[in-house]
């Protein structure tokens, strides 16, 4: 069972960010429960505040995880380690012979990608693209614990509130370049992200095919 500070902690990762009121409201707490538990994740340096000042009345305060408060969510670190290590063992000196560096880490990257595709190629060859958006959802889902889709203006969207390599992303694009892919594969259909955690949005945003594809797909 969920703690009262971890049910406030998730709620902000899905928001972004809360007043007391909204916390109160979805956790069905008292507002004077949550600011305790507010001021003990603060003191722990879990949470942040900003002031949001209104047209009449005094101004209000907005909740959202700090950076410390965001590491206490899955991550997948060593898995990426593990992973280019893998591939650099594999690497042959032709593949790489008169590549740049920038160039040899992109070609470690679309290895990745052929490899990590294959582990999960079981749960979805042979399914429609909407049966393959459930399944990648499910997949970052059980990997991040916070990724679900929906339909929307005749497309597919999968929004993952928790980036598992968000430090590594910070530093490196060719990582989210990679993600991307990674689900294009997945999901046999052009994917693009609309959003990444790691250049600062609330949530990765992935927009999956289209409509027409979807009756393609299924017929």
């Amino acid at each position: 069972m969920q703690t009262t500070k971890s049910q406030i902690l998730a709620h902000l990762k899905r928001s972004g960010g809360s007043t007391v009121d909204q916390l109160a409201n979805a956790l069905g707490l008292a507002r004077m429960t949550v600011r305790q538990h507010l001021a003990a994740l603060g003191r722990d340096d879990l949470v942040k505040s900003h002031e949001v000042r209104r047209p009449t009345g005094r101004p209000h305060y907005v909740f959202s995880l700090a950076d410390k408060g965001q590491e206490m969510f899955p991550k997948r670190y060593e898995q990426l380690a593990n992973l280019l290590l893998a591939e650099v063992c594999f690497l042959e000196s032709d593949e790489i012979a008169g590549l740049t560096p920038a160039e040899k880490k992109k070609l470690l990257f679309e290895k990745m990608v052929d490899r990590v595709a294959a582990q999960y190629a079981a749960k979805v060859e042979g399914k429609a693209l909407p049966d393959r958006v459930v399944a990648v959802a499910q997949i970052l889902h059980d990997e991040g614990g916070f990724a679900e889709w929906k339909q929307s203006e005749g497309r597919y969207e999968i929004i993952d509130y928790n980036c598992v390599y968000r430090k590594v992303a910070e530093s490196h694009d060719e990582t989210c370049d990679w993600h991307v892919a990674l689900l294009s594969r997945l999901l046999g259909s052009d994917t693009e992200c609309a959003q990444f955690m790691s250049r600062g949005a609330e949530s990765c945003r992935f927009i999956v095919g289209s409509a027409e594809q979807t009756e393609a797909k299924g017929s």
